[in-house]
């Protein structure tokens, strides 16, 4: 296997424990893992997430100590529901499922799976993250994962927006006696519709049988699907609209964006002052106490006086979080109170 692609598909997210107003949402948590797969494609570049993210302009995981998809799945799925897809395509001895889909006018979930035809056993590799990271998956992926959404490009030049992206994610396998292995893709843009189809394309398929890779295995299978998108807005909104004085210059958080799994800022200023800050006094401030890192940073204009940031990627595990969760936000050591 190429070294760079055995680089990407290794790397994790962070995870952290659930908090009290997390766990009083949650009827049971599902105590399994789950992993992270993306695939860099010519033309597109490996973001700063923990999980190598896919970006592209114009066009689109044993047992844990905790389970940051599942655990914030969980949490909002106990009042939410998605939307049915029941989309299958079938293709060199594996079958690709889409079962269902959720989200906003931002950020779109699909969950799915892959069977083997012939019923065996997947076999799959799994790993266990560390302490810090609390991440373990299979050791699955595509080779190709990509989406589109008609008249996106046209649209978003127009408009001067310059990004979309699409990551997924393997779950661990918790009953390796089946055929079967669940993923979840997150497909973000800056206006997603929210009616009309989309196109999902999965090309080639490929796994280890072991931890260090010797045993691989690569299916050279394609599965496209036509994908209604019609689904309940679930996103919130928060209008902010305060600025803050950075040795850099001055930046503006001008709104907050909730989905269902994830939080995202939108700021704007000076493109040097919004790419001041790091991990450590750049977050989400919960009133739990709680801190949620930025996982990225994209330019939204194509000026760079705009960017989305998206906060650690499934809200590190602490389940879904609202608008009334939040205590402020901080930037490069600043904070600007929400609360």
């Amino acid at each position: 296997m190429d070294d760079k692609l055995k680089r990407a598909i290794d790397r994790r997210m962070a995870g952290a424990a659930l908090p009290g107003a997390s766990k009083a949402r949650m009827i049971q948590i599902a105590i399994k893992g789950k992993g992270s797969r993306s695939v860099r494609k010519r033309k597109m570049f490996i973001t700063a997430a923990a999980v190598a993210a896919v970006m592209v302009s114009g066009c689109f995981a044993v047992q844990v100590i905790r389970d940051n998809i599942r655990q914030t799945m969980t949490s909002w799925e106990q009042t939410n529901e998605g939307t049915p897809l029941h989309l299958s395509q079938s293709d060199a001895g594996y079958t690709v499922t889409l079962d269902e889909i959720y989200g906003d006018t931002v950020m779109v979930y699909i969950k799915g799976m892959v069977s083997r035809d012939d019923g065996v056993p997947w076999q799959a590799a799994q790993y266990e993250g560390d302490t810090e990271e609390g991440i373990s998956g299979a050791r699955i992926w595509f080779e190709e994962a990509d989406f589109v959404i008609p008249g996106y490009a046209e649209q978003m030049h127009q408009l001067e927006k310059v990004w979309k992206r699409a990551q997924y994610y393997f779950l661990t396998d918790v009953n390796p006696d089946d055929n079967k292995q669940e993923f979840i893709m997150s497909l973000s843009a800056q206006e997603f519709p929210l009616d009309g189809t989309i196109t999902v394309l999965l090309q080639g398929l490929g796994y280890w049988e072991d931890t260090a890779g010797t045993q691989t295995h690569v299916i050279d299978g394609t599965w496209r699907f036509t994908v209604p998108v019609a689904r309940e807005d679930t996103g919130e909104t928060l209008a902010v609209g305060r600025s803050i004085q950075t040795a850099a210059g001055t930046v503006r958080l001008d709104t907050l964006r909730f989905s269902a799994l994830d939080v995202f800022a939108e700021w704007s200023g000076a493109n040097e002052a919004l790419f001041a800050g790091d991990k450590e006094n750049t977050y989400l401030l919960l009133k739990t106490g709680e801190k949620l890192p930025y996982q990225n940073r994209i330019i939204d204009h194509a000026g760079g006086t705009r960017i989305f940031m998206k906060f650690w990627d499934f809200n590190k595990g602490l389940g879904h979080i609202s608008a009334d969760d939040v205590q402020a936000v901080v930037f490069a050591g600043q904070e600007i109170a929400i609360a």
